[in-house]
């Protein structure tokens, strides 16, 4: 009985065949991708920020769709690799490969951009737990990745080959609300924002405890439900104390060195603060989750400009979270309730002749 059940799956596979081909066939050529120029702010002033692409699942990598592969496994009952649900936070790494934590998929998404590569972490630990609810994710200078889960209340670190599991960072009761996580590359050092804990905790690379700073208050270094956190290529610390509805700033030593924002509904203002980034050049950018924009400040937080507002077209946003930003000034937003990353690039500064003539 087990030979001859074993016959008819390969019968059925040699049936496949001639279809999968004749689908390929049918299959193999998709319309062409409008390309689409967004810039801001709007003319006659010059541009500052321009629309790149978005990305929501591998093929917007621009990485061709293996329809025979995906032809076999629709007949055979298997499915394609899914699509972005609910992207929470974002980061990428010197290579140009892009995390993304998804809250809704339950899972990391992790596109090699420059090789067009595609791989998911789902499992913690293979066949035994997986990702309930990943809401931060960062990257060190040897690749290992970190994954926050605000269910589980754990870091999770995984090798950067296999994604298998390294360690596990926290304890019962280390931690109240995981957010947000960024490594610092100066200083060697992962900063996890917990919300509900009102504070910011510190580890080595050997996921030890080296330092906690805050509490909840209102006064400089104290939060209010901190949701992200950042740092930048000199160490500072940019924490987004989203119930302060401010951004705060520390040095590598922890030093407080300033703040900026509070509630408003006007430009330099924040309702729901989220994801926070800085450029090359020094710029602060802080994602507004309620009026779906990004506002860029300087460091003495100055307001200089946004872009995007609220919409499902390139370049509007939808209750968007995280931010990173890469080396070459490439701008990653999760738009999370359009269900991508939408990429965009920082043009520079304005010459010291188009400063002049700004008002």
């Amino acid at each position: 009985m087990e030979y001859k059940m074993i016959g008819k799956k390969r019968v059925w596979g040699w049936f496949l065949i001639p279809v999968a081909a004749m689908l390929l066939v049918g299959c193999a050529a998709g319309p062409a991708v409008k390309k689409v120029e967004r810039y801001w702010p709007v003319p006659p002033d010059p541009p500052r920020i321009s629309y790149v692409r978005s990305l929501a699942e591998p093929t917007d990598m621009g990485r061709k769709r293996n329809w025979f592969l995906l032809t076999f496994r629709a007949l055979l009952g298997g499915s394609p690799s899914p699509p972005m649900v609910r992207p929470f936070d974002v980061t990428v790494d010197d290579r140009g490969v892009l995390y993304v934590a998804d809250t809704g998929l339950q899972a990391v998404h992790i596109y090699d951009l420059p090789r067009k590569n595609y791989h998911q972490i789902y499992w913690i630990e293979r066949d035994r737990s997986r990702f309930l609810s990943p809401s931060g994710v960062a990257v060190d200078d040897d690749g290992k990745i970190y994954v926050s889960d605000s269910q589980l209340n754990r870091i999770f670190v995984f090798d950067p080959k296999r994604f298998r599991l390294v360690r596990t960072i926290g304890e019962e009761g280390q931690f109240l609300r995981l957010g947000g996580l960024s490594f610092n590359r100066k200083n060697k050092l992962l900063y996890a924002a917990d919300a509900a804990g009102h504070r910011i905790d510190v580890f080595d690379k050997t996921g030890k405890l080296v330092r906690s700073f805050g509490k909840r208050g209102s006064g400089n270094g104290e939060f209010n439900f901190p949701s992200h956190v950042s740092t930048d290529r000199d160490g500072n610390i940019y924490v987004t104390d989203s119930m302060n509805f401010r951004v705060q700033i520390f040095d590598e030593n922890f030093n407080f060195i300033n703040k900026f924002g509070q509630l408003g509904s006007v430009l330099g203002t924040f309702s729901k603060p989220k994801g926070v980034a800085v450029d090359t050049e020094g710029h602060i950018y802080v994602v507004d989750g309620i009026y779906d924009t990004v506002q860029i400040f300087d460091i003495h937080g100055r307001l200089l400009m946004n872009f995007g507002t609220t919409g499902e077209e390139e370049g509007d946003f939808w209750l968007p979270n995280g931010i990173a930003i890469d080396s070459q000034n490439l701008i990653y937003v999760a738009d999370t309730y359009n269900h991508r990353i939408e990429v965009f690039k920082f043009l520079g500064s304005p010459t010291p002749e188009e400063a002049v003539k700004q008002p």
